[in-house]
């Protein structure tokens, strides 16, 4: 029943938001009564949580699995893997990607400090990974050219995300297209210091 109660929860807070998204309207959907959930949730806020980190431990196990499933080929294509990675996960369940959205702008101090958690966690490991790649890739690079070229990738994951919402069709895969040009021009530098 937990993962019904998700799964329906995910839905309605990408249709109608935090606010609209109903402990009824929820029940409704499983097809329990309202009084129901609070079996499983005490409240509307840990119900929300429970979606939320759903949301963000799927998108976790997915970037893992790319760099897992890509680790012996170049570099460069690792850092462009992920980047389709982030398109296939997100396209493939828009409705999670929906309610991502809605979920982070809630008003909600938990969301906040959980997201804050959620980033650190994720941030530390793909700092590690992606380090440990470039490394392997550039044995001299420096910690300061690892620290910018990181950072460069999530700022582009980050566009490439809200691109998402934001683009339609042939103006998405331009951006994604960009996105990928401005990865490999990243390579393109480090192989002209480092190769």
């Amino acid at each position: 029943m937990h993962t019904k109660l998700i799964d329906a929860a995910i839905k309605l807070y990408a249709i109608h938001g935090y606010h609209g998204a109903t402990m009824r309207k929820i029940a409704d959907e499983v097809g329990i009564k309202p009084a129901s959930i609070y079996f499983f949730y005490k409240n509307k806020e840990e119900l929300f949580m429970a979606a939320f980190k759903q949301l963000l431990d799927n998108h976790f196990r997915k970037m893992e699995s790319i760099v897992k499933e890509n680790q012996d080929r170049p570099v460069e294509e690792i850092f462009v893997a992920m980047i389709h990675g982030i398109v296939a996960h997100h396209k493939r369940d828009m409705e999670g990607t929906d309610a991502y959205i809605s979920l982070v702008t809630a008003p909600m101090k938990e969301i906040s400090s959980h997201l804050f958690q959620h980033m650190q966690r994720y941030n530390q490991w793909l700092s590690e990974s992606l380090e440990s790649l470039l490394r392997k890739s550039y044995p001299n690079i420096t910690a300061a050219e690892i620290d910018r070229i990181i950072k460069q990738f999530v700022l582009i994951g980050n566009g490439v995300f809200w691109g998402i919402k934001l683009y339609k069709d042939d103006a998405f895969e331009e951006q994604v297209t960009l996105a990928i040009q401005i990865i490999r021009a990243l390579f393109d530098e480090l192989d002209e210091k480092y190769a």
